[in-house]
């Protein structure tokens, strides 16, 4: 059907990406674009490459929401991690064997999400999105569930609200700073200035200066404006994590007490006898999982900043270079341990000049 601009639209329809009127019944209704993929899909050809993005901004137009004046686009990355996460922690709760089928499940399930998702549309809002689901839902379970066990202090909860509150501030800040900061076009008649490393992000689709490496699961650019920042996150997202790992552990579990008012978790063969207790068990064990990987970048982080190379130029050392820690590799941007760490800590916004060639 053609547009029709002089009659209003009904909650079930809506104008497509090729402004057609359609219906949410057409949803059903299979494309060309469906069609190609899943025969080749059927066949042992696999998906074709030129079909990928085609399909999935037909997945992404037809994914709507009955409104009033027309359905509404509902974004894919908005969606899954919405609705995956909850439903994980949901099935991992019901006993031990349970717990390792979901972790090991949806660690396939990221890394093959990751390895398609960058390909076919590298500006997703997926990773972020599965970022603030994790921390919402986290929040939810240690507020809701496991402070009316009236094992935690009122102390110890103020002390992880301020580290979850300076975590916030810092990706605020970080992310606000790389938007303004990382929109400078580099342009070929131009002299850049000099001693800057320009990069060009494929995913951001503009030039970074001293970009370090982009990050999905924050979606911005990490550069020297904005690393210390990266790594301060870093920092209070590892001890929020680990911290509230430790308080609901000693809560579902019996603790021992390991000196004075440190306590530790024993035995915690009971916290499958209870939804409450093996749903706080779960987001446990997934916050120490998320500290690991947090502590694992954070000591990357130190380690690039502290010889002068960011990831990029990391990921291109060979093999022996990076065992040795990059000691042997040539790093012409190294200024010394200390002159790196006080190039991000005390940064000033640059003043980019832009030389005409004559």
């Amino acid at each position: 059907m053609s547009d029709d601009d002089g009659e209003s639209l009904c909650c079930c329809e809506y104008y497509d990406k090729d402004k057609n009127r359609s219906h949410l019944l057409a949803t059903c209704c299979f494309c060309e674009d469906f069609d190609e993929g899943f025969e080749s899909l059927i066949t042992g050809k696999g998906f074709p490459q030129h079909r990928r993005q085609k399909f999935m901004a037909t997945v992404q137009d037809r994914l709507r929401l009955p409104w009033r004046g027309g359905a509404k686009t509902v974004s894919i990355e908005a969606v899954i991690p919405i609705i995956v996460l909850p439903t994980i922690f949901i099935v991992a709760a019901q006993s031990l064997w349970w717990t390792v089928f979901s972790f090991s499940t949806v660690t396939v399930f990221l890394l093959y999400i990751f390895k398609f998702l960058i390909k076919v549309t590298p500006k997703t809002k997926f990773f972020f999105v599965w970022s603030v689901t994790s921390i919402i839902l986290l929040y939810i379970i240690f507020e809701f569930i496991v402070i009316p066990f009236l094992e935690i202090l009122f102390e110890e909860n103020i002390a992880l609200s301020l580290l979850i509150g300076g975590f916030l501030f810092c990706l605020y800040t970080l992310k606000v700073r790389a938007n303004q900061y990382h929109k400078f076009q580099a342009d070929s008649e131009n002299l850049l200035h000099p001693g800057t490393r320009f990069h060009n992000c494929s995913i951001c689709q503009t030039t970074v200066p001293d970009k370090d490496h982009h990050c999905v699961w924050y979606d911005c650019c990490i550069s020297r404006q904005n690393q210390c920042l990266f790594i301060m996150s870093l920092v209070f997202a590892f001890a929020a994590l680990l911290y509230s790992s430790n308080l609901t552990l000693t809560s579902v579990c019996h603790p021992f007490e390991l000196y004075e008012t440190i306590l530790l978790p024993d035995d915690c063969s009971e916290v499958y006898q209870a939804f409450e207790l093996g749903i706080s068990f779960v987001s446990a064990i997934y916050s120490m999982i998320l500290a690991v990987i947090v502590l694992i970048l954070l000591l990357q982080q130190i380690l690039l900043v502290s010889i002068g190379l960011t990831r990029k130029e990391w990921n291109k050392l060979p093999f022996s270079s990076k065992c040795l820690l990059g000691v042997t590799s040539r790093k012409s941007h190294n200024r010394g341990f200390i002159r790196n760490w006080s190039r991000i800590i005390c940064w000033t916004a640059p003043n980019y000049s832009i030389v005409s060639h004559t």
